[in-house]
């Protein structure tokens, strides 16, 4: 049975597409695709069901289409124990989309259309926070970047993760985020765009960045096969970071691994694991979900 302290995932949920190609196309390429699948998805759906796969109490908030795609989305949700009472259905609107591109590697690329996640409120994020009362909120960035905002003026005394994915063309915005977030879970790419820097590439450029954050909170940086690097206070300038080396496996398909990592280590924090040793264990899963087919970790993961 879930226990711990209730996680409030407010996010995206989509209708998956997933092509797989021998190598993704350059610009202005076409390739043929050896296999397809369809799947229900969203990086915010995909957080919530492994949260909730993982043992944490969770609910999410949300927007989809009054459409078969929704409906799919909200029983696969249901189906991993999710609280779907804050998703929304929108008669005007369809489910979001994704066309996930998977190379022989497990790389990928991913275009999405937002749909009706593009249409979920400040007002009713505001509304959910308030009745659900979560202890951990966790956010990412396919929905509206003021509803991400009102989420981190609603959530009273919940703790708010930000997965910053995926980063706009302008980051000002999510910089201006910040003062209002507990924990930031950024890879080097979106780092990066947040300190005004190039992509990191050492692990002491991913310190530089995370320094020149100007952030209070604690900074969780993935690094995919590298591992991940943690701070509990980013301003500490004293404290090293502590790093937690990657795992070496078999990939057939990474799109899903940063939403892994971020529900695995949100569980974790509410089942009352140490920063360290929740990233120690997201780390871990994270690295175990590339392994399988999909973004959407399967019933029997934990």
């Amino acid at each position: 049975m879930p226990d711990g302290h209730l996680v409030c995932v407010v996010g995206s949920l989509n209708d998956d597409t997933t092509l797989e190609v021998a190598a993704l196309p350059l610009p202005g390429e076409t390739v043929l695709a050896h296999g397809r699948r369809t799947s229900t998805g969203g990086k915010g759906a995909n957080q919530a069901a492994a949260a909730a796969t993982l043992g944490a109490r969770v609910a999410m908030v949300g927007a989809v289409g009054r459409d078969e795609n929704g409906r799919a989305a909200t029983d696969a949700l249901r189906s991993s124990g999710v609280d779907v009472s804050g998703v929304r259905q929108r008669a005007d609107a369809y489910t979001g989309v994704a066309v996930v591109v998977v190379d022989m590697h497990g790389e990928n690329s991913i275009v999405v259309d937002p749909g009706a996640n593009a249409t979920l409120s400040a007002s009713e994020v505001a509304v959910s926070l308030a009745e659900l009362a979560p202890a951990y909120v966790l956010a990412q960035l396919e929905v509206p970047l003021m509803t991400v905002a009102e989420v981190a003026h609603s959530r009273g005394t919940s703790v708010l993760v930000l997965n910053p994915a995926p980063m706009p063309d302008d980051p000002s915005p999510v910089q201006r985020l910040l003062a209002d977030v507990d924990i930031l879970v950024p890879n080097r790419g979106e780092l990066g765009r947040l300190a005004g820097r190039p992509e990191p590439i050492s692990r002491e450029e991913v310190d530089q960045c995370v320094r020149d954050l100007a952030f209070d909170g604690a900074v969780v940086v993935t690094m995919g096969s590298g591992g991940a690097s943690c701070w509990e206070h980013a301003s500490d300038l004293v404290t090293p970071a502590v790093h937690v080396a990657g795992h070496q496996v078999e990939t057939v398909d990474a799109s899903g691994a940063g939403d892994v990592f971020c529900a695995c280590l949100v569980a974790q924090l509410a089942q009352g694991s140490t920063l360290v040793e929740a990233v120690t264990q997201a780390n871990a899963a994270a690295a175990r979900s590339t392994t399988i087919r999909g973004a959407r970790v399967p019933a029997d993961f934990s």
